[in-house]
């Protein structure tokens, strides 16, 4: 793909006074315009959304595909976006960007196709999840200043553990607790955040599943690393194998995990139990929270798997708070 070369314009000629993502397509038309991509001869559409506050466009000739993505102005997730690219581009398959605006948080990326790492699962199986696997470590060379200071902290893990407590246990499942079983779960809570506190070890890309991955050329690409954070070893490896959008078979995730490492078990399953449990429980207060405050019903699909998921891991465990904690779920995964 050809880069353009393309003519700054002064911040006055851009309408700034409203949220990009609030504009209507027409208003983003004209934003292209000034920047050299004709109406006469670009086509703009826009993309599905999904749980982030940014809005997707592909922008297309008849020789070139880009995406554009707009968010509010001076966003900080456009901003993060364009940093860590410029940290991380030569040791991770990113996008190219090839124009940032930040004064209305307008980015112009390298088109990296429609077809999703689950996409790709579903039709030749796991030669790039394995890649995928063996990408980690590329993250985990970082130096951990790449993070921008960024960690998976108490405030961090106690804010994904109260958002998941509050819509998906008290409002999805409608759980009344008794004492005891609230002390539980505060125990819970507790052993989570520690374990967290104590392996700030290596940098994360956070949100390193299967729609954040995509195969283009046959090459894989990374994106939605904006938001990298430093924390356990295990966290993007439990991301990608019990990826809440795939059920892997037993002998696939044992494929996977052993190809980070070849005594997988012996060195690292006590953690990566640890780190599920936490992944798991926060993914789904995520999307009990997207369908009950933001009217986003698409991942409800996702819930009763990821339940069940969790439940098993809990009983797993000699923890005599994660082993009751399996109870109290079981009590909302009936209905």
């Amino acid at each position: 793909m050809k880069i353009l070369f393309l003519k700054r314009i002064h911040q006055n000629n851009f309408i700034s006074s409203k949220k990009v993502y609030d504009m209507e397509i027409n208003e983003v038309k004209s934003i292209l315009d000034q920047q050299g991509y004709s109406q006469e001869s670009w086509n703009l559409t826009k993309l599905s959304g999904d749980a982030s506050s940014r809005e997707y466009y592909r922008l297309k000739n008849e020789s070139e595909s880009l995406i554009v993505c707009t968010e509010e102005p001076n966003g900080q997730q456009s901003r993060d976006f364009n940093l860590i690219t410029t940290l991380i581009e030569k040791d991770i398959n990113t996008p190219k960007i090839y124009l940032y605006l930040p004064e209305i948080s307008l980015l112009i990326l390298e088109d990296v196709g429609d077809i999703s790492l689950k996409d790709y699962y579903l039709k030749n199986g796991l030669t790039k999840h394995i890649q995928a696997v063996n990408d980690i470590k590329s993250y985990q060379r970082l130096p951990l200043e790449t993070c921008q200071s960024r960690y998976f902290d108490r405030e961090k893990i106690g804010f994904e553990f109260d958002l998941a407590l509050q819509f998906f246990l008290e409002k999805h499942l409608k759980l009344n607790l008794n004492e005891d079983e609230k002390i539980v779960i505060a125990s819970v809570r507790e052993l989570l955040i520690n374990y967290y506190e104590e392996n700030k070890k290596v940098v994360c890309h956070r949100d390193y599943h299967s729609n954040n991955l995509y195969v283009k050329a046959d090459e894989l690409y990374h994106i939605d690393y904006q938001d990298m954070r430093v924390g356990p070893a295990m966290y993007d490896l439990v991301s990608l194998v019990d990826d809440c959008y795939i059920q892997f078979s037993d002998e696939e995730r044992s494929v996977l995990l052993n190809s980070f490492d070849s005594e997988f078990n012996s060195k690292y399953l006590k953690d990566y139990q640890i780190v599920q449990i936490q992944r798991t429980f926060k993914a789904l207060g995520s999307f009990a929270y997207l369908s009950i405050d933001k009217n986003k019903n698409g991942y409800l699909p996702f819930i009763k798997p990821n339940l069940k998921k969790l439940i098993d891991v809990l009983k797993l465990r000699d923890e005599d708070s994660f082993v009751r904690f399996a109870k109290i779920l079981e009590r909302g995964s009936d209905d």
